[in-house]
């Protein structure tokens, strides 16, 4: 098939990317002209484990291009993607801008029937609203606009794009859901993926998933925070609770709260939704409070086991918001750093690839150093943020010989916001020990969450 994707960002590029590799020709569209002019040289505006190759393979084979303009081949696709953002305006509701400003263009350029495939995370209703705005277009064919959610994990997008769990269409004709089942068939070789339904619902369907997971994060941070308070332990809270097969283990490790550009966006998009329906979100709302909460607990765990941050040096390892990605948006080390900031502490921070988009954010209000173990000198503290590979088994007696003693003589302290390293293991090395939902009277010799 011949087909057209706009907006060159993360959902995008991935998607665009994966179709072509799938054997469709696929023309990648984007407003920014910078953007188009890296990627038709080949460099990638974002880091994504396995993506560069994908895309220089298709590139080379013909398969995938990239522009800020519509060929004259590709007003004849038999599909349109739009995977632009839709980002939160001042009430957490989906700004659509971006959105409807794709679907004017697709009517001005498409030259025979086609389908409009909705991938961007938009509120309940939007295909209709897109459907209609084209209806009453110029256009002279008919164009049908169908939802397909995506649900890529940033750091694994390339796997989930090949093997994902299901593939969410919402369309009425069956020729729309034809089409797409004939799109998506090499995927299928293995198992029946499709999720049919009906726009509306495959539209909730994403915000449901990604509010369900933030949930149970925020519930367990929440619950890491009931540990501390009652001198309970959040290891084996988690390990009775996830052994209950109504519930599972995934998604039940507490932690500085989520990020990125999913959750915190789709979880108060759910909530306005809500409102403006009448329909109060109270769960989701509550979600989002707990996460936000999390990180105050967070930084005042980090003052009060300091005896206080002004004056002192703080350093931070990871500033993404996980691991295998360089984006920062809404990532706890953010908030993370400017409390301590506020605080009248100094911040210095570390990250394999997400560290010059922490330092430009910054502007120049902290230090990122290129090395892990130079961020840490003449620093009183290390806070663990993100679970990267090379974190996971630091060499402690390093660490302790670059920090600084701690207040009154006590050994230098780390905090291990993730919950990844053996407590006894870092005591040994001479270095204090502070995780999430882990009282300092219970680090006995166990394994790490993780």
């Amino acid at each position: 098939m011949r087909l057209v994707v706009f907006g060159a960002g993360y959902v995008g590029l991935v998607t665009g990317t994966g179709l072509s590799d799938l054997g469709h020709d696929v023309l990648v569209y984007d407003i920014d002209p910078d953007k188009i002019a890296k990627l038709v040289s080949g460099r990638i505006p974002i880091y994504e484990p396995g993506l560069a190759d994908l895309m220089h393979r298709n590139m080379r084979g013909g398969r995938l291009s990239f522009a800020s303009s519509i060929a004259d081949s590709f007003n004849t696709a038999d599909a349109y993607f739009i995977a632009v953002g839709t980002p939160p305006d001042a009430e957490g509701a989906a700004d659509l801008g971006a959105v409807m400003a794709v679907a004017d263009t697709i009517a001005s350029v498409a030259k025979r029937r086609a389908l409009v495939v909705v991938k961007s995370t938009v509120p309940v209703g939007t295909c209709d609203a897109i459907q209609a705005r084209l209806a009453g277009s110029t256009s002279p064919v008919s164009l049908e606009v169908v939802s397909n959610p995506e649900f890529l994990k940033e750091g694994d997008a390339v796997s989930d794009f090949f093997k994902p769990d299901r593939v969410v269409v919402g369309a009425r004709s069956e020729d729309a859901r034809q089409m797409l089942r004939e799109l998506y068939a090499p995927l299928q070789l293995s198992g029946e993926r499709l999720v049919m339904t009906d726009p509306r619902s495959s539209e909730l369907i994403k915000y449901a998933s990604n509010t369900m997971l933030a949930i149970r994060i925020s519930f367990m941070n929440e619950m890491s925070r009931l540990c501390h308070a009652t001198g309970a332990d959040i290891h084996s809270v988690r390990l009775g609770v996830g052994a209950d097969s109504r519930i599972g283990k995934k998604f039940l490790y507490a932690g500085p709260g989520y990020g990125g550009s999913c959750f915190p966006k789709d979880v108060q998009a759910l909530a306005a939704l809500g409102r403006q329906n009448g329909v109060a979100m109270r769960v989701a709302e509550a979600a989002h409070m707990a996460n936000e909460e999390q990180s105050l607990f967070l930084a005042d765990l980090v003052d009060q086991t300091l005896e206080g941050v002004r004056g002192k040096q703080i350093t931070l390892w990871g500033c993404a918001f996980k691991p295998e990605t360089d984006d920062i948006r809404e990532s706890p080390a953010l908030r993370l750093a400017e409390a301590l900031l506020a605080r009248g502490a100094t911040v210095v921070a570390h990250d394999p690839e997400a560290g010059p988009n922490f330092a430009r954010h910054f502007d120049g209000r902290l230090t990122v150093k290129e090395r892990d173990y130079d961020a840490l000198d003449g620093s009183h503290a290390l806070v663990l943020l993100t679970e990267w590979r090379s974190y996971r088994a630091p060499n402690f007696a390093e660490v302790k010989k670059r920090l600084l003693a701690g207040p009154s003589g006590l050994p230098p302290l780390l905090v291990d916001a993730r919950n990844i390293w053996r407590p006894a293991e870092v005591l040994r090395a001479g270095l204090r020990y502070q995780g999430i939902g882990v009282s300092l009277q219970r680090v006995a010799d166990r394994p790490s969450q993780r």
